[in-house]
């Protein structure tokens, strides 16, 4: 199985959230503790005035990198951003896409706080954009209306800047996925799919481009869209996806396009999605 094994090996966990024989030299456990410890010294700079909250609107609970930026949660997305932006010996990637092998496994938010968090750098901005075109929620996080987007610009859009959306967190705007098609597939995998990946890739040199995606195992649309981005982080709910289902997913994918594997809710209850705190990073 090679690196990818021990990391699979976390997804078979008790619901109490221990790992099961994972090699403590390729994983990363991020508790409470440790954080307090750290006090995120990531080397990622601040923005120097985040907005206030009476002015951020109806976001989502779950945005805790808007809402609750100093807790240990927060925390938890900071260091994922300085490990995918920071890593040695290696370019960091612009285009993220983040998914996850079944539904419910949280890659929505940890795509939302992950841009969140990497916007909130003095130099860094990012495009988030909504691919799960069958069941978007990017748009709800931010306490949006729905809004034309990605749908309506691959059938039959020319200027990508009329369906961009300001959210409430400076230098992050939304490209939300539109309307639910019929034909959700062959819009993703069209070739005017895979030129504006490579647009907004080429075009903008201090912007990181986070892509949200239906879940891997049930939809053709992951390892399509694998194959035009950087790189893909997937993200694995404990006590809940299996190992085999979690190889199976890599393999589909591709594994030299895997960033890492975020282990979600392994220290807290299985319904409590603000506990991220697993990061396997990709071997250079």
């Amino acid at each position: 199985m090679g690196k990818f094994s021990d990391a699979l090996k976390k997804a078979e966990m008790s619901s109490g959230g221990q790992p099961a024989g994972l090699a403590t030299d390729k994983f990363v456990e991020i508790g409470r503790e440790e954080i307090e410890a750290l006090k995120l010294d990531t080397g990622v700079p601040e923005a120097p005035h985040p907005p206030s909250r009476q002015s951020l609107g109806n976001l989502d609970p779950l945005l805790v990198s808007v809402l609750e930026p100093n807790t240990p949660v927060a925390e938890c997305f900071k260091i994922l951003r300085a490990k995918l932006l920071f890593t040695q010996n290696c370019q960091p990637c612009k285009t993220i896409m983040v998914s996850s092998p079944q539904p419910f496994d949280g890659k929505t938010m940890v795509a939302a706080n992950l841009a969140v968090s990497i916007a909130r750098g003095l130099d860094e901005h990012v495009l988030l954009v909504d691919c799960d075109l069958r069941s978007p929620k990017l748009h709800q996080s931010f306490g949006l209306e729905l809004h034309r987007g990605l749908r309506e610009y691959l059938e039959d859009g020319n200027s990508l800047s009329q369906y961009l959306v300001k959210t409430p967190v400076e230098k992050l705007t939304l490209l939300p996925a539109g309307e639910t098609p019929v034909n959700p597939s062959e819009l993703l995998s069209s070739e005017k799919m895979r030129a504006l990946i490579r647009e907004l890739k080429d075009r903008y040199q201090d912007r990181y481009v986070i892509i949200d995606t239906p879940p891997a195992q049930f939809t053709p649309e992951g390892s399509v869209l694998a194959s035009m981005v950087d790189g893909v982080l997937l993200i694995a709910r404990s006590g809940k996806t299996s190992r085999e289902l979690l190889l199976q997913v890599t393999n589909n994918i591709g594994r030299d396009k895997i960033l890492g594997i975020v282990f979600n809710a392994s220290n807290g209850s299985q319904g409590d999605l603000h506990s991220y705190n697993g990061y396997y990073p990709k071997e250079n």
